[in-house]
């Protein structure tokens, strides 16, 4: 595939309920995902799984020039997954309820998270996300999570989080290595934010923070300290595209730079 340094493509896949004519993609799938799948037990879920591996081999076979079933996996430390044979092809695949997020890029390995805040309860019933910072995070993210009210302490909560966990699943390393990693701070305009590494989980990382809409916050995370640009892809779903070969890369599907 040609080079992507500096750059990292977000696709974004929508994962809402399959239509009757959508061709079935669970074909596409390796062995081991198909087990994965197996092993959820709730309907929905496998949906939401087969969909987002499905999607992301059509996707990455565009960019490496093979079909969707000739894209392999290995997996690494902890259970990050890479491409078998693409040292220098970077992927990751992050998804909450019905939206899956897939980075691209070339040289430095890429983590990406997304989370969806959910409704405010009826009954007013307080967020535990309080004593979970406390717990968790740094005193000074722990203070901004405590100090917000209402829905925008989970607002915080999960903004912190998904920087987190994009670090963490950039490194390949375990969650409970990166929740004290600091994350605060505001982006410099056009620019990431630099992070440094803790105790267990070495950095540094460049995060920036993708502007979803519909109840979701994300974040990209890049191994290193050069800055780097992300440009927003849309996929265009399985009715529109069908799964007879590789997604094209020549065309610009929505693309929307973040600056």
């Amino acid at each position: 595939m040609r080079r992507l340094d500096g750059v990292v493509h977000v696709w974004r896949m929508p994962l809402s309920r399959r239509l009757p004519d959508d061709p079935d993609p669970e074909h596409l799938l390796d062995p081991h995902e198909r087990r994965r799948a197996d092993r959820l037990g709730d309907a929905r879920l496998r949906r939401r799984y087969v969909h987002a591996h499905a999607t992301s081999r059509l996707i990455l076979g565009g960019y490496l020039g093979v079909p969707p079933e000739e894209v392999v996996w290995h997996r690494g430390r902890h259970g990050k997954p890479a491409l078998l044979g693409r040292p220098e092809t970077k992927v990751n695949l992050t998804h909450s309820a019905d939206l899956a997020l897939l980075a691209v890029t070339t040289g430095r390995e890429v983590g990406v998270d997304v989370e969806r805040l959910a409704r405010p309860d009826p009954d007013d019933t307080p967020s535990p996300v309080g004593r979970l910072a406390t717990r968790f995070y740094p005193p000074d993210e722990a203070s901004r999570v405590g100090r917000a009210r209402g829905p925008a302490r989970d607002w915080w909560y999960l903004r912190y989080w998904t920087r987190k966990e994009a670090c963490v699943k950039a490194s390949g390393g375990r969650l409970v290595q990166g929740l004290p990693v600091r994350v605060a701070g505001s982006h410099p305009y056009g620019r990431g934010l630099r992070c440094r590494g803790g105790t267990g989980l070495p950095g540094p990382w460049v995060v920036r923070d993708l502007t979803l809409g519909d109840r979701h916050l994300a974040a990209v995370a890049l191994t290193g300290t050069a800055d780097y640009r992300v440009v927003m892809r849309t996929w265009p779903g399985l009715r529109r595209f069908g799964l007879d070969e590789s997604f094209p890369q020549g065309d610009r599907h929505g693309e929307r730079a973040v600056r």
